[in-house]
């Protein structure tokens, strides 16, 4: 009886600490009802908001968005040759939400960046040695993953959940 106890024990503790990994943390937005570019625009700023003040400064660059730029061309051109930052994908592309949680809330939206615009890329190396800066990356990739899964975008949304979960 005590071994079938235990097992369950720890069956709920697997099950409970991967849905905890996927899911957006508790002081995340959540978006409700149809998904409009508002309601978009609400959450990740929401997310920013939490997560922006937990990254170091020190060393940051600037960048100016010139046409025809992406943020994860961007974010691969900062971050794609670093080693050690977990499973970022093809060239940390996935690591975007950084960037943006830097640059001062100039980026809303992933996806509508315009020429311009000026962006903060901060060391990332230094903020994943860190251990508070480290987990508030990694809780701003899952809640941004949230964001992508109710637009309907599962490969980016897959993307940041893994990188997420190799922090």
């Amino acid at each position: 009886m005590k071994k079938i106890s235990v097992l369950c024990l720890v069956a709920l503790t697997v099950f409970f600490a991967l849905s905890c990994k996927t899911a957006p943390s508790s002081s995340s937005p959540k978006i409700e009802g149809d998904v409009t570019q508002e309601k978009v625009n609400t959450a990740l700023e929401q997310i920013y908001d939490t997560y922006r003040t937990k990254l170091i400064f020190t060393d940051a660059q600037d960048y100016t968005v010139k046409s025809g730029d992406s943020l994860s061309q961007i974010t691969r051109t900062y971050y794609g040759k670093l080693t050690g930052v977990g499973e970022a994908g093809p060239s940390n592309g996935f690591y975007f939400p950084v960037i943006m949680l830097a640059s001062d809330s100039h980026i809303v939206d992933p996806d509508l960046i315009e020429p311009g615009m000026k962006l903060k890329v901060v060391d990332l190396q230094k903020n994943l040695a860190n251990p508070v800066s480290r987990q508030a990356i990694k809780d701003c990739l899952n809640d941004v993953a949230y964001v992508y899964n109710k637009k309907g975008v599962t490969a980016t949304e897959d993307g940041l959940k893994k990188l997420a979960n190799s922090l």
